[in-house]
């Protein structure tokens, strides 16, 4: 391998992978919703991205010369050609890989998505204690990325048949086959139940489902502890995504 060749194939790599990188990135950032405060998204690609690109390029001009073995000047739009594919390749499997992990909310004819869910709860279990504010929680979990609590619906909380009914929303965030709501009252009380949603709900989850059983959270599978509190979900349309 002629060094006089590796290294001209690796600066032009690398300015060619630098310049490429420069749109590219801007798309990345702005899909992982980077801010633009102060300038901050630009100094990220100007001074984080774009070198990285540059230096990269250089590396794999390196290697596409010493694969081809380029030991003339004949052999330099091979090792060029070879070593620009393996950048380009390269930065668009990082780039794609990296919007891979952008979480996605589902939509339902272009309209975004949220839970309403109401928990039937024994009366004996709502204490005037934990009918004071922030005394009873609901979240929703859907992953590490995805894990929210529901605002309390108060209007519509209410008792019947000695069951006190709590109603609460939560914004579907993300396109999850796992989704966990749990309930909590104050530090004495938590309860969950696994909900058969679908990752990309249908107009048939529009409706009630019918109540299920909720189970002492800290319990699962065989080993679950059933109790008397019991759950139902709907999924509501809410505005169009922009």
């Amino acid at each position: 391998m002629s060094w006089k060749i590796a290294i001209t194939v690796a600066l032009l790599t690398g300015i060619i992978t630098a310049v490429i990188t420069a749109p590219v990135a801007d798309r990345v950032t702005k899909a992982h919703g980077v801010s633009d405060f102060e300038g901050a998204r630009g100094m990220f690609i100007g001074f984080v991205l774009i070198p990285a690109g540059l230096i990269g390029g250089v590396l794999l001009g390196l290697l596409g010369t010493k694969l081809v073995h380029a030991v003339e000047w004949a052999h330099f739009w091979k090792a060029a050609g070879l070593s620009v594919g393996l950048s380009m390749v390269a930065l668009f499997s990082v780039a794609g890989l990296s919007l891979l992990t952008i979480i996605r909310p589902p939509l339902m004819d272009g309209h975004e998505l949220s839970l309403e869910v109401e928990v039937h709860v024994p009366s004996h279990l709502i204490t005037p204690e934990s009918r004071a504010k922030d005394k009873i929680r609901v979240s929703l979990y859907a992953g590490p990325k995805d894990n929210q609590y529901a605002t309390i619906d108060t209007a519509n909380c209410r008792e019947a048949n000695g069951t006190f009914i709590v109603t609460a929303h939560a914004a579907l965030s993300s396109r999850s086959y796992l989704r966990t709501m749990s309930f909590y009252i104050e530090d004495h009380t938590w309860l969950a139940a696994d909900l058969p949603l679908p990752a990309s709900p249908t107009e048939k989850d529009l409706e009630w489902t019918e109540l299920m059983p909720m189970r002492e959270a800290r319990t699962s599978g065989a080993d679950a502890v059933i109790t008397d509190t019991r759950c139902r979900y709907r999924v509501l349309k809410g505005a169009k995504a922009e």
